[in-house]
């Protein structure tokens, strides 16, 4: 049985994961990345990492699945910008 406090951290998670996503698909669309900031997405991305770390030294799996799945969106902006830049 799913906690309510779980619950919590997946909706969250799952927003910050949704929130990725008009952005990474007007980038693929587009094939422009000129406005993107570097900085931002390399500090969002170590950001993930770092709660990705924290996620599992405290073995919360909400935490880990969300902030892979985050990781894995801006890799995908950081890609795209180095490609159509």
């Amino acid at each position: 049985m799913i906690d309510y406090i779980t619950v919590v951290g997946l909706t969250a998670g799952g927003l910050s994961i949704i929130a990725y996503i008009p952005q990474v698909w007007k980038t693929y669309t587009t094939k422009r990345a000129k406005d993107l900031s570097m900085k931002w997405l390399i500090l969002t991305l170590t950001s993930s990492m770092l709660w990705f770390t924290y996620g599992v030294l405290t073995n919360a799996m909400p935490l880990i699945l969300t902030s892979c799945l985050t990781a894995l969106m801006n890799t995908s902006l950081i890609l795209m910008k180095s490609k159509y830049e």
